[in-house]
């Protein structure tokens, strides 16, 4: 099938050529260089995930990119990149759904564009724009944001719903990779309310998605799951089935549900997960969806498949396939999985890999993070009172972390408490923790830790 707009391959290859990139380096861990090729020939037409990654690669708007808004990019399209459908073959249909008749000999002739009004044209990128992405790049996270949040606003006054979304979803991201949760939620819950009036399925599963991962990240937990089922059910009507779009979507739903204790359905999710990532041509979409199935079954105890997945996923993922903070993440999973599998050696080396790279970062929640790691580093090798330490220092009124995060540093620094004789202790930090539990809606968790506490006063 050829692209519905062959003018955005052209669009694309100039850019890229423009900005010196090879089409390796566009292609990052999202596609690969042989689909970045076919983009440029017109031989496929991308959907929102790739459309929003190559427009911050080249830098540009992603109206400016597609030549007009997304909804009718996407509308435009009836078969997912990445679905693995057959050319002329339509996507699945919702359930109940009556078929649309299809005639394979005919390619679809999209409606002539409407005729666009003033608020319509597309400006050049902005100057700030190319400049947050700069500073991204180099590690300048609150320039970045700085930059991005003056250009939010601008877009808000211009009353262009679409480009805010497109900008908000930017600036989201830094903000995440910075650390400002609360912030970065309270953007995504104002996005999810200018999506819910647009035509677009596509763009409302690219926000819930956001949105359910922003909810986790902060804790939230209950209501994470909201936004994310909501997200699952519109895939197919956004024509986002089978994609990587999919995948990540996925993850973020076995993510929280491993959080909240509530591991019943994550197996199913995961071999799902799986299998679409084996079906997309991207190794580092495979190398996630794996890294999330690691991180799954070691929240499940399954020690073994746990290693085994994490095993796999280092053979997709390195610093050069992922963001700096992304790359850091995949260092601490991996540090912690073989902690729990006794790779005691190893774990250490992954452990000093992810302090590289923290210190490139300065984000005290990453740092936080770390120390953690740390502590359970110490304890393994059974330095109790230097893991107390640490723990302690990340529990005071001033940690910069909340939500479950610190619910479990209170569990482990209990854990030392008690591997020290200082029960009561022990069991005056478990109760903190299970509070910490029931306020963000982790009541499964919080029940496992009334027991634990009961098992150490019974002592």
């Amino acid at each position: 099938m050829r692209n519905q707009h062959p003018d955005f391959g052209e669009r694309v290859r100039a850019r890229r050529r423009e900005l010196g990139l090879s089409q390796q380096q566009l292609a990052g861990d999202v596609v690969t260089s042989s689909y970045i090729s076919l983009l440029e020939s017109g031989k496929r037409a991308p959907t929102l995930d790739v459309i929003i990654h190559l427009a911050e690669q080249l830098m540009m708007p992603v109206d400016e990119l597609v030549g007009q808004g997304i909804a009718g990019s996407l509308a435009a399209e009836p078969v997912s990149a990445h679905s693995g459908a057959a050319p002329g073959q339509a996507a699945a249909a919702p359930a109940g759904a009556a078929a649309a008749p299809q005639t394979a000999s005919r390619p679809r002739t999209p409606p002539p564009p409407a005729s666009p009004s003033p608020t319509a044209v597309r400006t050049p990128t902005p100057p700030s724009q190319i400049l947050a992405v700069n500073a991204m790049q180099s590690n300048d996270y609150a320039r970045s944001i700085e930059l991005l949040r003056d250009l939010y606003a601008q877009v808000l006054a211009e009353g262009d719903p679409m480009r805010s979304i497109e900008v908000g979803l930017q600036l989201q991201r830094a903000l995440q990779t910075h650390g400002d949760h609360d912030q970065r939620l309270a953007l995504l819950e104002e996005l999810a309310a200018t999506a819910s009036d647009q035509p677009s399925d596509a763009v409302r599963v690219a926000v819930l998605t956001e949105l359910g991962s922003a909810l986790r990240d902060t804790g939230y937990l209950s209501r994470a799951r909201t936004p994310l089922e909501s997200a699952l059910a519109l895939l197919r009507p956004a024509r986002l089935h089978g994609t990587s779009e999919h995948v990540r979507l996925l993850g973020t739903l076995v993510s929280v549900l491993c959080e909240l204790s509530d591991t019943g359905p994550v197996p199913s999710l995961v071999s799902e997960m799986l299998e679409l990532a084996e079906s997309v041509d991207a190794p580092g979409i495979l190398g996630r969806s794996q890294w999330v199935a690691a991180m799954a079954y070691d929240q499940l105890g399954s020690a073994e498949d746990a290693h085994t997945f994490i095993v796999r996923a280092r053979q997709h993922l390195t610093p050069a396939t992922l963001t700096l903070r992304d790359w850091l993440r995949f260092c601490r999973s991996t540090t912690s999985i073989l902690l729990n599998t006794g790779h005691l050696d190893d774990a250490h080396e992954w452990l000093l890999g992810a302090e590289q790279t923290t210190s490139l970062m300065n984000v005290p929640a990453e740092t936080a993070a770390l120390a953690a790691l740390r502590a359970r580093h110490e304890s393994a090798l059974g330095r109790h009172e230097s893991a107390l330490k640490l723990y302690v220092g990340l529990t005071g009124e001033d940690s910069p972390l909340s939500g479950l995060q610190l619910a479990r540093v209170c569990l482990a620094k209990a854990e030392e408490l008690r591997a020290l004789n200082r029960p009561e202790e022990a069991a005056e930090a478990l109760r903190g923790a299970a509070a910490i539990c029931e306020e963000n809606g982790a009541y499964q968790l919080a029940v496992q830790m009334w027991r634990r506490m009961d098992e150490i006063r019974s002592r």
